[in-house]
């Protein structure tokens, strides 16, 4: 039943949260299986409490069945929190698993930051040089082919056979789509809980579907009386309202849940996205080789340009601890831009030395 009906899921978690246990359920609603549909139906039961019980406050006032409806909110609350805890782990165990465990911060080293910063700043020779490395290593071109956007990389992805996703004519005209008819979309989509337009999730069109979502839970914020963009604030203690004006408040706000709902459902595809094409392209025979070649593109940029590697190494060096280790207060950005515009007034003098081509 839960897997037919949205509304049959939302009452099984709600119950679920609020106290009833059956053997196995816990399973079937937060094993790998279900979990993120569970936490899309807790969201909407948190919010749906919230609504009907200000709809109550404002139309009959305080009473046993607001008090109920807001202790409902609180367990769904805390089973909601519990259950994204429980995604975290998970997503943070595959990858480790897969060995893509980013590292939590970045390097302290001021050698590696340098040559990471002289290969951003010549991104386009570094991408060459990767090129012609990994080619000369055997490497196929078109896993050499760079990838400058995520919509390049899920193509590859889906050209590889990482990601199972054809691109159907369907998917094409969503793409196609301009701003306004996408919106009118995403709303329609937003109108409806079973039924919903499978279309949004494609890889290709979660990115958009995000934006656009974003954008229109920001216009929409004000006429649903809420003061922020991750969730609507309480309105029961606003003034009373007429049964016009009340029946609108509560479908904007019923809209404006709905949205919010919608993305998290989104950024959560996304997540999901990011790490299956991540762990694929661990897996892939050409990840360890390119990994290679752009370590070597690195070096030999250092070897042509090492007037400009010198000048990185001493914009950092009043932020080297006396371990030869980098000490930087906050984000690291506002110094890279600074010394690329010192990169770009080097490279732009007269008689400025060369580099040197490796024969």
């Amino acid at each position: 039943m839960i897997n037919i009906s949205f509304f049959d899921l939302a009452r099984v978690v709600t119950a679920h949260a609020c106290g009833l246990r059956r053997k196995g359920l816990d399973d079937l609603l937060y094993g790998p299986d279900h979990i993120l549909q569970s936490i899309d139906a807790l969201h909407y039961a948190n919010h749906d409490r919230q609504i009907r019980r200000e709809m109550r406050l404002l139309t009959v006032g305080p009473d046993g069945q607001g008090a109920e409806l807001a202790e409902q909110q609180r367990q769904i609350q805390q089973q909601l929190r519990a259950a994204r805890n429980l995604v975290k782990q998970r997503r943070v165990a595959d990858l480790a698993a897969g060995g893509a465990l980013l590292a939590t911060r970045p390097t302290d080293d001021p050698r590696q930051v340098a040559r990471a910063w002289l290969g951003r700043f010549l991104s386009g020779e570094k991408e060459a040089l990767v090129r012609d490395i990994a080619a000369a290593a055997g490497v196929s071109p078109a896993a050499c082919t760079h990838i400058s956007s995520i919509q390049q990389k899920i193509t590859k992805a889906i050209d590889n056979g990482w990601l199972t996703a054809p691109v159907s004519d369907l998917v094409e005209r969503t793409l196609s789509l301009d701003d306004d008819a996408f919106r009118r979309r995403l709303l329609a989509d937003a109108g409806k809980q079973n039924g919903r337009d499978d279309v949004l999730c494609h890889p290709l069109v979660l990115n958009r579907w995000r934006d656009q979502l974003h954008a229109v839970i920001g216009d929409l914020k004000p006429s649903a009386h809420s003061r922020m963009l991750t969730g609507p604030h309480d309105v029961s203690t606003h003034s009373r309202h007429s049964t016009a004006s009340l029946g609108q408040l509560h479908d904007r706000r019923r809209l404006f849940t709905a949205l919010l709902q919608r993305r998290e459902e989104c950024t959560m595809l996304i997540t999901q996205l990011n790490d299956a094409l991540t762990l694929a392209e661990r897996r892939d025979p050409s990840y360890l080789q390119l990994k290679r070649a752009a370590d070597l593109a690195y070096d030999e940029l250092v070897r042509r340009y090492p007037d400009l590697y010198r000048h990185i190494r001493a914009a950092l060096q009043p932020y080297e601890t006396r371990y030869g280790r980098l000490s930087m207060p906050g984000s690291r950005s506002d110094l890279r831009r600074q010394v690329f515009t010192d990169l770009e007034r080097l490279r732009a003098a007269p008689l400025h030395g060369r580099a040197r081509q490796a024969r």
